[in-house]
């Protein structure tokens, strides 16, 4: 057996492959060792913790990314948004080339988590929500404090919850977009956060293109691990 184990900063994620296909786990991040209880197997780590679980291998979490979409994603591909929960990557394939965001909660799943808190809403009910407004209420800032403070002046102004969260969408989707390359057409997001439709719409929207997302997108690096393991072998 193959295990592609990725560990982030908020959840760990394992592919399991054993030549007939995949089979996904996530947890979280705490829990990562019961991916591994009960399996044998080569290890090829990926993530914020490749390098302290125990692995056969460890990759970049920027080669899994693009391995693991070129398995999801039978298309062409220019660049890949890769949002974690404490930062956010875009990858651009053509060049082989990568941007990160800062150490920042901004333009993060963290961020959103934090949103979603102040409504006491489940991140799960934020996309609903986003489809649901109207209008997207004016929230510039992608900063947890400075956007509190945004989202209180908002709500006194008369916007309702709905129009604040397809805002904050928005807002969360243009520092995103400042970091894509130019010319860039065919864009794929993976990740926890790409499971929100309100993000990903917004990001379309903010980038004038149609963004796509992988099927499982949580899971792409831990796949990408062990296809970037396969594609190795396959030299020798």
């Amino acid at each position: 057996m193959l295990i592609g184990l990725d560990v982030g900063s908020r959840a760990a994620k394992a592919a399991y492959y054993t030549g007939d296909g995949y089979e996904y786990r996530i947890v979280s991040s705490q829990s990562w060792e019961d991916l591994l209880r009960g399996k044998e197997g080569v290890v090829v780590s990926t993530g914020y913790f490749r390098k302290r679980v125990p692995h056969d291998f460890n990759v970049t979490e920027i080669t899994t990314a693009i391995y693991g979409v070129r398995h999801f994603v039978k298309r062409r591909v220019d660049v890949i948004v890769d949002i974690g929960g404490q930062d956010t990557k875009v990858i651009d394939v053509r060049r082989n080339d990568f941007r990160m965001n800062d150490k920042c909660s901004a333009g993060t799943g963290t961020f959103l988590e934090y949103i979603a808190s102040y409504f006491a809403l489940d991140v799960a009910e934020l996309a609903k929500l986003h489809s649901m407004a109207r209008c997207a209420a004016p929230i510039n800032s992608t900063c947890s404090v400075f956007a509190q403070s945004e989202v209180v002046s908002r709500l006194v102004e008369g916007y309702t919850k709905e129009e604040i969260i397809r805002g904050v969408h928005h807002a969360f989707a243009r520092r995103i977009a400042r970091m894509v390359p130019p010319h860039a057409r065919h864009i794929a997001v993976i990740g926890g956060t790409a499971k929100n439709a309100g993000v990903v719409d917004a990001l379309g929207r903010e980038l004038g293109v149609r963004v796509f997302v992988p099927d499982e997108p949580q899971v792409v690096n831990a796949v990408g691990a062990v296809e970037y393991y396969l594609s190795r072998e396959g030299e020798h």
